[in-house]
C-alpha cells in the first residue's frame, strides 16, 4: 500500500493532506437510501490503514470490466499513468466519488452513489451491486477546511454533493453558522442531516430549466446584505462556475475563500 503526503492548497489553514493509497475492497452491504441514492459499504483488510483526510474526501473508484471478477489494479506508485497505459480491454472503469463515512477500525467505508438516467457505468454498477463484488479505491483527498475565525459559511451542492455535504455538516463545531442549499430530484430524495443549531438547510427540487437552475436562483435570492466568510460549492461544472461568478462579482467574496468543484458535466462524466 503506497501512500504519499501532499500539502493541501487550502483556503484557510494550509494543512497537509494525509497519505493517499490504493485499497482493494469488497462490497459487504448495500442500502437504498432514496429513490436515486444507494449506499454501498466497502470492506477490506487494507482499509484498516485508511487515513481520514476531511469530511468531503474524494477518491477514485475502480470497477471491473464486463467479464472480470475484480478490477485490474494499476501500479499504486504511479497509478494514473499506469491506468492510462492499460489496454482498453483491461483498463478498469474509473469514477470519482466521495466517502460518506469511514470506519478504519473495522476496515469499512460507506459510499453513497447517485442513480441516474441515462445511466453510466458506475450508476449501472451501483444499481446492481451485491455482497462480494470486488472493486478498488484510490484516495482520499479532502478540500473543505476553514479556520475558526471564518464567520458564516455557504454550502451549496446538488444530489452528487449530498454525501460530502452530510459529512461536512456532521463535523461542524457546535458554534458554526452556515447556510446550506441542496438540490435533489424531489422531496423523496431528501435525507436527514445532522447540523449545529446555527446551520440552516434549504432543500430544492430540480426544475425544468435544467440541473442547477434552482441552486443558482436560491443563492441569488439571499438578501443583498448577507455575507459569508467562506463558500463550498459542488455540482455540475456549469452551475458551479455560475455560482462562483455571482459570489465574487455580486457578493464580494474573495476567490481565495471559495472552494468550488465541478463533480460532473452535463455532457458526460468528469473522468472521461
Amino acid at each position: 500500500m503506497t501512500q504519499s503526503t501532499t500539502r493541501r492548497s487550502s483556503r484557510a489553514t494550509k494543512a497537509e493532506h494525509v497519505g493517499m493509497a490504493m485499497y482493494p475492497a469488497t462490497v459487504s452491504r448495500t442500502q437504498r437510501l432514496t429513490p436515486h441514492l444507494v449506499r454501498v459499504t466497502l470492506s477490506g483488510d487494507e482499509l484498516r490503514g485508511f487515513r481520514d483526510d476531511g469530511p468531503d474526501q474524494r477518491f477514485k473508484l475502480l470497477l471491473p470490466l464486463a467479464g472480470q471478477d475484480r478490477p485490474v489494479i494499476p501500479d499504486p506508485a504511479s497509478w494514473y499513468d499506469s491506468w492510462l497505459a492499460m489496454a482498453p480491454d483491461v483498463r478498469p472503469v474509473l469514477r470519482t466519488y466521495t466517502i460518506r463515512a469511514a470506519r478504519p477500525e473495522r476496515g469499512e467505508v460507506d459510499v453513497d452513489l447517485v442513480l441516474h438516467e441515462p445511466a453510466g457505468p458506475a450508476s449501472r454498477w451501483a444499481a446492481k451491486a451485491t455482497v462480494g463484488d470486488q472493486v478498488a479505491l484510490y484516495g482520499a483527498w479532502a478540500e473543505y477546511e476553514v479556520s475558526e475565525s471564518v464567520g458564516r459559511q455557504l454550502i451549496v451542492g446538488d444530489h452528487t454533493a449530498l454525501p460530502a455535504i452530510g459529512a461536512i455538516c456532521e463535523r461542524m463545531p457546535e458554534d458554526t453558522g452556515a447556510d446550506v442549499v441542496i438540490e435533489v430530484s424531489g422531496p423523496a430524495d431528501q435525507l436527514p442531516i445532522a447540523t449545529p443549531q446555527g446551520v440552516s438547510v434549504r432543500w430544492l427540487s430540480s426544475v425544468e430549466a435544467g440541473p442547477g437552475a434552482a441552486l443558482v436562483d436560491a443563492v441569488k435570492s439571499f438578501p443583498a446584505g448577507q455575507e459569508w466568510g467562506y463558500a463550498w460549492v459542488a455540482a455540475d461544472r456549469d452551475t458551479v462556475a455560475t455560482v462562483r461568478r455571482h459570489l465574487v462579482k455580486r457578493r464580494g467574496l474573495s476567490p481565495a475563500d471559495i472552494m468550488f468543484m465541478g463533480y460532473w458535466r452535463t455532457d458526460g462524466a468528469i473522468d472521461d
